[in-house]
């Protein structure tokens, strides 16, 4: 397989394979156990109701994990790079199949490991199996979190929650965005236009100050009620 040790690398960079050495990786390959495939940017490694068989590592490459609405807007659940995992949650389920479609926002190696070697690794590897339930404990947490953000009754709510959590991490009253207004209104859910609408009421309504990189909280006892 081309590139062997960038694959290694990055396989061993994967939490559920951080304790397995270089021969061990290398014993997976025998017998065509992973699959290895080469994708460009815009292709679309599984389509939405796509039967899951296999627990995927992106060796290199950034990959987003897609819904689209029945308006036809995409909403990113979900920026994945090398070295993380998809698919692990749905491999063994009843209904294994893809509630989202995944995209390749770059080009992208991705490695896949079918299920009976995911069963075979479960039965032989009590390490590989807690970093497995860990894996999948950490991501039902992940889940909930975004599931209480998008049923919050307002955008503003939505905002102000964002808000909320990075201040208390940083307590600063200036929040750097660390991305695009576009990467956020998607990260919430919503069109760019209704994002920056609401960003100008808030503004008016002197709650908050803003530019292209950060935003600044004028009444921090109105961002926190509404949080």
């Amino acid at each position: 397989m081309n590139n062997l040790n960038e694959i290694i690398t990055s396989i061993q960079k994967c939490r559920l394979f951080s304790h397995f050495n270089e021969d061990k990786i290398n014993s997976l390959f025998k017998n065509d156990k992973l699959i290895s495939k080469t994708y460009n940017s815009s292709d679309i490694i599984f389509n939405e109701d796509d039967t899951c068989n296999y627990l995927s590592i992106i060796i290199t490459g950034i990959i987003e994990i897609q819904k689209l609405d029945p308006e036809g807007n995409v909403l990113t659940v979900a920026t994945l790079s090398s070295g993380n995992v998809f698919g692990e949650n749905l491999l063994f389920g009843d209904r294994n199949q893809y509630p989202m479609s995944v995209v390749c926002k770059t080009a992208a190696k991705v490695i896949h490991l079918p299920k009976s070697l995911i069963y075979s690794l479960c039965q032989t590897d009590s390490e590989f199996l807690t970093q497995l339930l860990r894996v999948l404990s950490n991501k039902a947490l992940s889940l909930s979190s975004k599931l209480k953000q998008v049923s919050m009754k307002s955008l503003r709510q939505m905002i102000c929650h964002f808000l909320m959590i990075k201040y208390k991490k940083s307590n600063s009253l200036v929040i750097p965005l660390g991305m695009s207004k576009k990467e956020w209104s998607e990260k919430l859910g919503v069109q760019r236009p209704s994002l920056s609408r609401e960003l100008i009421k808030m503004k008016e309504e002197g709650i908050i100050d803003y530019n292209r990189t950060e935003i600044i909280i004028l009444d921090i006892e109105e961002v926190k009620s509404q949080s």
